[in-house]
């Protein structure tokens, strides 16, 4: 399983990346700076407390410097990125997971370009939604950097059949996804006078719809509602909070539309089978 392994720890490497672009974007710092440094105390943080996943737990979730707290959302979003990436790859190449990736007849991999191009495609994909993420749960807010500027790739992804969607699929979808939350969002403005989606939400969804078309936005939907109310409800009832308190709705959103990336065969036959 060396390929498995070797996967799984890209995707570390890789989630601590994107915790890096999230956070500075959280911020408002600049994207690309040398260094890594805690938000407390200033200090830059050595390569030996910056190990995917290790480093958080070694330290107890405190800097070594000043002992602040470190979010939790660090670590999540590194295993988290492990986990839906290995698969994605081994999704998007048609590698049984069980299978040890060097088994795989590497020529055929080779000759088929196109696999590789809709893996990589795919990745970028899963990036964007977990760091849509990241910053929803963070700070309510998601970037366009993870929403309306990848929009276009899906779209050429779409053009280029890199995605199980056409475009004309890629382009109703994107349409579908902003449209209708916006049409929830103004319904709701009407009628309470009170913001009830953010635009975030809305470009997500479009996002979402771009890559996965008009039944990935319905089913991310669907999930996102049903479980954003449930886990919602849950939370709200064990933190003590009103019923006023504001949840992230994009984390939801992005739950629904990986369920539905690894079982739309599942999905689309359940579908028209009623």
């Amino acid at each position: 399983m060396v390929g498995l392994f070797i996967s799984f720890i890209g995707g570390l490497c890789w989630g601590s990346f994107l915790n890096v672009i999230a956070s500075r974007l959280v911020r408002g710092s600049k994207l690309f700076t040398l260094r890594s440094a805690c938000s407390s105390c200033k200090k830059v943080i050595a390569w030996y407390d910056n190990i995917p996943l290790l480093s958080w737990l070694v330290l107890r979730a405190r800097c070594r410097s000043c002992a602040t707290p470190i979010s939790w959302l660090y670590p999540f979003t590194e295993l988290m990125t492990a986990v839906v990436l290995t698969a994605t790859i081994y999704r998007t190449l048609h590698i049984n997971l069980l299978m040890p990736f060097f088994d795989i007849n590497i020529a055929y991999v080779m000759i088929m370009p196109h696999m590789l191009y809709s893996a990589v495609i795919h990745v970028l994909f899963m990036s964007a939604l977990i760091a849509a993420t990241r910053t929803d749960l963070e700070a309510m807010v998601i970037p366009q950097l993870f929403t309306v500027w990848l929009i276009p790739l899906g779209l050429a992804a779409a053009y280029f059949d890199l995605t199980c969607i056409s475009l004309t699929h890629s382009a109703l979808g994107a349409l579908l996804g902003y449209g209708l939350l916006w049409v929830v969002a103004f319904a709701f403005k009407r009628a309470t006078g009170k913001d009830g989606v953010g635009e975030g939400d809305m470009e997500l969804l479009a996002l979402i719809g771009s890559f996965l078309g008009p039944l990935g936005v319905w089913f991310s939907l669907m999930i996102g509602s049903l479980s954003g109310l449930v886990l919602g409800t849950v939370y709200l009832l064990l933190a003590k909070k009103q019923r006023s308190t504001r949840i992230p709705f994009g984390p939801f959103l992005a739950l629904g539309a990986v369920l539905y990336f690894f079982f739309y065969p599942t999905m689309i036959a359940t579908f028209f089978s009623f």
